[in-house]
């Protein structure tokens, strides 16, 4: 395999563990509020759980200005070495921590440590891939590349939700709260693990090399991209509005197909894991349709099937799923926003705009939603 796709995957893999932690995290929060909060007020409990679930949001626009500020002073491959270690900590950390029963109030104080630095973590991971990829391949090929970081973060929502549904299946309600909840995160801990050794095979950009070479390194970034990439910078928040709005409305939606369509817990998530597959396949085809008739007719073209498919499957009739999946297949758009985005900024301070836009408006609707 030529080493520029071996670096394409390498690249994919820490997304792929940031959304399959989220996906655990989101659906075991009923779990995590009775084991790490004291039991005095269910209401209580539920909402401290929501909090510590968006306290990780919270925390990665400054994890972005900190590993992006080095990413593009030093280089990009270091940094994703940087950030999959500190992903990986955290998470096998979650997967060992004594509930609040043996320890008491320190069992919460470090689920909101373990939530912070994973969210530290994470702020340079996504938009870091997609810089690092685009930045390795060039022209038409761009799409298809993007696509494919698109389409593994997606994946990283499928091995979520099919661990999920294995251990809510498996096992009783009472071992999924007592141990059961903890084995997706340390098998997530060991697939960082690999990544880690993966990862430190990266070569470095020929872009940021090239930027080195011509001595445009720049003292502070990310001051640069405020005052020079303002639009820019309000382009990547709005684009990142819609692709958070996305992954939230196929995180949400299987708690309306249990409510309005009368499903199973089990039945919903079903549902979603084809919805979730279907937003694969979406984006892995459109960046291949791009990169022979260019992003923007293709975008245009999807974009208008998925109002339309929206449309249709909003009415609830018995060709619902059929639509709702259509829907999700030309959700494989989300594979445009990063072709847009990394194209708009100077090399030199591209990884700070690009990360700080990003990780500014995924903390805003992540932590609302």
């Amino acid at each position: 395999m030529q080493k520029k796709y071996k670096n394409i995957i390498y690249a994919s893999l820490g997304g792929i563990l940031e959304f399959y932690d989220f996906v655990l995290f989101a659906f075991f929060l009923d779990i995590f509020a009775k084991v790490f909060f004291p039991q005095n007020d269910a209401f209580w409990m539920q909402i401290n759980a929501y909090i510590a679930f968006g306290a990780a949001y919270l925390a990665r626009p400054f994890g972005s200005i900190v590993m992006a500020h080095f990413a593009d002073r030093y280089g990009r491959k270091n940094i994703f070495y940087i950030s999959m270690l500190l992903m990986v900590l955290p998470s096998f950390a979650l997967a060992f921590l004594p509930s609040y029963e043996s320890i008491g109030i320190f069992a919460t104080l470090i689920l909101f440590t373990i939530r912070i630095l994973q969210g530290l973590a994470v702020g340079t991971e996504v938009s870091g891939a997609w810089i690092y990829v685009s930045e390795f391949v060039k022209g038409c090929q761009i799409p298809l590349a993007l696509g494919f970081i698109s389409a593994t973060l997606t994946i990283g929502l499928l091995l979520g939700n099919i661990a999920t549904l294995g251990i809510r299946s498996y096992f009783t309600p009472e071992e999924v709260q007592s141990y059961a909840w903890r084995i997706p995160f340390i098998i997530g801990g060991f697939f960082g693990i690999l990544a880690l050794f993966l990862r430190n095979k990266l070569s470095e950009t020929p872009e940021f090399i090239k930027v080195q070479n011509e001595k445009k390194i720049l003292n502070f970034p990310l001051f640069e991209a405020l005052k020079t990439h303002k639009m820019s910078m309000l382009v990547c928040f709005l684009m990142t509005m819609v692709l958070t709005s996305g992954v939230a409305t196929l995180m949400i939606l299987p708690k309306y197909f249990e409510s309005l369509l009368a499903m199973s817990k089990t039945s919903a998530l079903w549902v979603q894991n084809f919805a979730i597959l279907a937003v694969i396949f979406g984006a892995l085809f459109q960046g291949f349709l791009a990169s022979k008739w260019g992003s923007y007719r293709i975008c245009s073209i999807f974009s208008i099937a998925f109002i339309i498919f929206g449309v249709l499957f909003s009415f609830y009739d018995e060709n619902f799923l059929f639509y709702f999946l259509l829907a999700c297949f030309a959700q494989g758009i989300i594979t445009f926003a990063p072709v847009f985005m990394t194209q708009i900024f100077k090399s030199e301070l591209k990884f700070s705009g690009l990360s700080f836009a990003y990780n500014i408006s995924y903390a805003i609707l992540g932590f609302l939603t």
